[in-house]
């Protein structure tokens, strides 16, 4: 329609309703010949010459196309158009003659040109659309599959926890693994969504921790704090528990002290999950793994609306994730 409608414009400036009219049908019946012109060129020649390195086959056989296509509109638009509506503009006999068919073709050409642009430029956009929908796929199987991963590492580091509990101080293991029992109720059953409450969240970090309270007695001081109410939001399942783990197997792999927080604070379009971590005594943490894949699940549920604080030093490590909604 665009082109239809702009050469008419362009071929009939100056000239009355009669020429408008005659150009248009010119354009109309014309348009045809160029389409099937264009897509014998793009889907048939182009992909079993020019895309297999066959170049001048492909110059051949676009040189043939150029000369059968220009014969058959200059046919079709002094037999069919000119002829019917506007018999002045009719060519002279003999118009089939080599040197108007290459001027025709030449001349024409062009608009071969415009509908490749449009062919390569849809093919650019589904391509690019595709290769975004695989993106999209690909990620979310290795979300998924690190879902999987998360939960035997951590009932396998509970386990291993247990057992040190039985070691240490047997008389706390049937608090531990009651407190243990109801953990994994939540942690197997309900974390199933991409998205979950907030609630739930909050439910199964501060479950998570007073396990290691109970288990670490006075070697783990931790608090558990929330502002806002968490009931309206949700949030991507397990975000800080993963931190939190690794912090914790450092209270049992050694015999420091140390103190945690975490935070929620919640606001009508904010969310702040905060985990800190510190003790008198140096420690290192390495999380690298755990924060990239963060930021690949941010990424995903809440494209451009996140961020990411870390804060590392010798003894002492905070972790931050902002979401705004």
């Amino acid at each position: 329609m665009a082109w239809i409608v702009s050469f008419t414009i362009i071929q009939s400036i100056g000239g009355g309703a009669r020429t408008y009219f005659v150009w248009s049908m010119y354009y109309i019946i014309t348009l045809p010949v160029f389409v099937a012109h264009t897509y014998i060129l793009a889907y048939w020649l182009l992909p079993k010459t020019f895309f297999k390195g066959k170049l001048w086959l492909a110059l051949a056989g676009s040189f043939i196309l150029l000369v059968v296509f220009s014969i058959i509109e200059l046919i079709v638009s002094n037999e069919l158009v000119f002829s019917v509506f506007d018999p002045g503009k009719t060519f002279a006999p003999g118009y089939l003659n080599p040197g108007n068919i290459i001027i025709s073709g030449v001349g024409n050409h062009y608009i071969i040109l415009v509908f490749l642009a449009i062919k390569v430029g849809m093919s650019w956009y589904s391509s690019k659309n595709q290769t975004a929908g695989l993106m999209q796929i690909k990620m979310e199987t290795e979300l998924e599959i690190y879902r999987y991963q998360l939960q035997p590492k951590l009932i396998l580091t509970l386990v291993e926890e247990l057992e040190i509990i039985t070691e240490k101080h047997p008389d706390r293991l049937p608090d531990m693994i009651i407190k243990t029992s109801n953990f994994l109720n939540h942690f197997l059953f309900d974390v199933k969504d991409e998205l979950i409450p907030l609630s739930l969240e909050a439910k199964l970090i501060e479950e998570f921790l007073e396990i290691h309270k109970n288990a670490l007695g006075a070697r783990l001081n931790s608090s558990f704090i929330v502002n806002g109410n968490i009931q309206t939001h949700v949030c991507p399942p397990l975000l800080l528990l993963p931190f939190i783990n690794n912090a914790i197997k450092l209270v049992y792999n050694c015999n420091n002290s140390f103190e945690s927080t975490v935070l929620i604070k919640v606001e009508k379009k904010y969310l702040l999950l905060t985990f800190t971590f510190w003790s008198e005594d140096d420690f290192r943490m390495i999380q690298k793994e755990e924060t990239e894949i963060t930021k690949q699940r941010l990424m995903f549920s809440f494209p451009s609306k996140h961020r990411i604080i870390e804060n590392l030093d010798d003894n002492f490590a905070e972790l931050s994730l902002e979401i705004f909604n």
